[in-house]
């Protein structure tokens, strides 16, 4: 891992842990083994690189849900992609705190916020489709719709953070249902 990646890393990790505004760039640097100046050298200052943190889960986050899905009928597609959200948050747990916890505004500008919508084009289209073809809701805004479905599977992750429970196949399975009943048309 070079220079940035440490520094970008070490922000994730610490921010995670204990907030950005109780992350000095003293600590970044020292947990990063590199001097303060390196990081100044790669970004202007902390929030440029939480921007950049930002825009690395965008871009993992859009390739992982639409990778490997079936070549099959939508709801199966569907649930390939709830899955595939499931196990990138649960694989990836930093990921899953700093946009749960830190990438919310007014942290993150609204034209980054825009501007890694590319990102997760892919899935945008696949909601669009399922409008089109009859198999969601098309009574409520896309972006609402997608949040909705994600919010389901989002929400089962927080719980098995806490450790409130342990997500079962069985229970994943449940979940995924649940957030299918909440865009399909009725």
């Amino acid at each position: 891992m070079d220079k940035r990646q440490r520094i970008i890393f070490t922000m994730l990790e610490l921010v995670v842990k204990q907030g950005v505004y109780a992350t000095p760039m003293s600590q970044v640097a020292k947990e990063a083994n590199v001097a303060v100046g390196t990081i100044y050298h790669y970004f202007d200052n902390k929030q440029e690189i939480l921007e950049e943190i930002y825009k690395v889960i965008n871009q993992d986050y859009g390739v992982v849900l639409m990778a490997n899905l079936p070549d099959t009928d939508f709801k199966t597609q569907f649930e390939a992609i709830c899955q595939n959200l499931f196990n990138y948050y649960i694989g990836n747990p930093l990921a899953f705190k700093f946009m749960e916890f830190v990438a919310v505004p007014p942290l993150m500008p609204k034209d980054l916020v825009e501007a890694v919508r590319e990102y997760t084009a892919g899935l945008r289209d696949f909601f669009q489709k399922g409008i089109d073809e009859d198999h969601l809701r098309n009574d409520v805004e896309l972006r609402l719709l997608m949040q909705t479905a994600s919010g389901c599977i989002t929400s089962a992750v927080k719980l098995k953070e806490m450790g409130a429970i342990e997500l079962s196949e069985k229970e994943i399975k449940q979940v995924t249902e649940m957030a299918w009943d909440c865009v399909r048309k009725h």
